[in-house]
């Protein structure tokens, strides 16, 4: 592993216990949003009730899969190969782990599977 991921590893880490804490945190008000009953006499309210909840539903989904993701780079931050691409074998940048940590490629490898 190269330097500037050693040196940073610990930034890392925390930054995806801190977003993991966070999803975590807000997805205790899901199964409520789930269980509520969309069922309404008034189909304007009927409709927006089945909107919400479809909103719900997908980002519960999303929230999973970061979820994810997440605890797969703090797999990778424990087996020593976080910061490297999985497609190429390169360092992915600090600015790319800074905003997305748990980056499993690097930008050109990200662009080129975006693509296909």
């Amino acid at each position: 592993m190269r330097t500037v991921v050693k040196v940073a590893k610990k930034a890392y880490k925390s930054l995806l216990l801190k977003k993991r804490d966070e999803i975590l945190a807000s997805t205790r008000s899901e199964p409520e949003a789930l269980s509520a009953k969309v069922q309404s006499s008034d189909e304007v309210e009927f409709a927006v009730r089945t909107v919400e909840q479809d909103v719900t539903v997908v980002t519960a989904n999303l929230r999973s899969q970061t979820l994810k993701e997440i605890d797969k780079a703090l797999a990778r931050c424990a087996g020593g190969t976080y910061g490297v691409c999985e497609a190429c074998g390169d360092e992915i940048s600090p600015n790319r782990l800074k905003a997305i940590p748990w980056a499993r490629y690097c930008l050109t490898c990200q662009e080129l599977r975006s693509r296909n």
